[in-house]
């Protein structure tokens, strides 16, 4: 079993071979969609056919490893839903249902053309029968949520990230919150520039992670070593562990 708690620079594909069957009690992945997006180290604009073979081999291994009755999320981009759907058919996944990412500013990069405010999807799937209790409804009581996107000059917990498929801590947090419970192990295995584990550090989730790219698990790291970063508690001012005195997400204020 690879270390825990730890973002690993490797490739997915050989990293998850080396966790345990059964193992991982959520998974919260953003694969590359292949539509031509500048990443560091991954070329994001390969045949369909190589692109439909790539992601049979590390959603084959998310079946392997996910606990039985537990729930794995796959975000998808519009052009290439095809491909991951079909591999996921390949595996034995149940698909249930749509997770809906719905951006009320609007994002059109990925798309051409679009007619309507941009609503990105993300497969939820079980192995096996799915195990409802694990869903904590009193924090997803809907299929839908509506967070605005992160732009390319917006920064994450502090932090200016140079990253082309940023995803918002507000919209992970949710999502890890309502489909994980505490000490959970959580896993991403494209985890870019480490929104995944921040939110788990702030909600007292266990993570593993993998990322290709040598730059981006160095800017994960940045953000997960602040000796601020601390464990949001839903107790504090305004149910989402922000103290009164400062409105960046789980980030108490540096002494200088």
């Amino acid at each position: 079993m690879l270390e825990i708690n730890r973002i690993h620079n490797m490739d997915c594909v050989d990293g998850l071979k080396e966790l345990p069957d059964n193992s991982v009690d959520f998974i919260l992945t953003d694969p590359p969609f292949n539509v031509g997006l500048n990443y560091s180290d991954v070329d994001d604009n390969i045949s369909d056919e190589e692109y439909s073979d790539w992601c049979f081999k590390w959603i084959n291994q998310l079946y392997r490893i996910i606990k039985e009755g537990s729930y794995v999320i796959i975000f998808t981009g519009d052009k290439k839903l095809y491909y991951v759907m079909k591999s996921i058919y390949k595996t034995g996944f149940t698909f249930h249902h749509f997770f809906k990412w719905h951006k009320p500013t609007g994002q059109r990069g990925l798309s051409g053309t679009v007619f309507f405010y941009r609503t990105e999807l993300g497969f939820i799937l079980t192995k096996g029968k799915a195990n409802i209790k694990k869903i904590n409804r009193k924090i997803l009581y809907s299929d839908t949520l509506s967070v605005p996107e992160t732009n390319k000059n917006q920064s994450l917990d502090g932090f200016l990230v140079d990253h082309p498929a940023k995803r918002p801590t507000k919209l992970y947090r949710k999502i890890i919150e309502g489909f994980s419970k505490k000490e959970d192990l959580v896993l991403d295995c494209f985890m870019g520039s480490g929104t995944t584990a921040i939110v788990c550090k702030q909600l007292n989730r266990n993570y593993i992670g993998f990322e290709i790219s040598k730059e981006y698990v160095e800017m994960a790291q940045k953000r997960l070593s602040q000796s601020v970063l601390f464990p949001l508690d839903t107790k504090q001012e305004g149910g989402n562990g922000i103290p009164p005195t400062n409105k960046l997400v789980g980030i108490l204020p540096k002494i200088l």
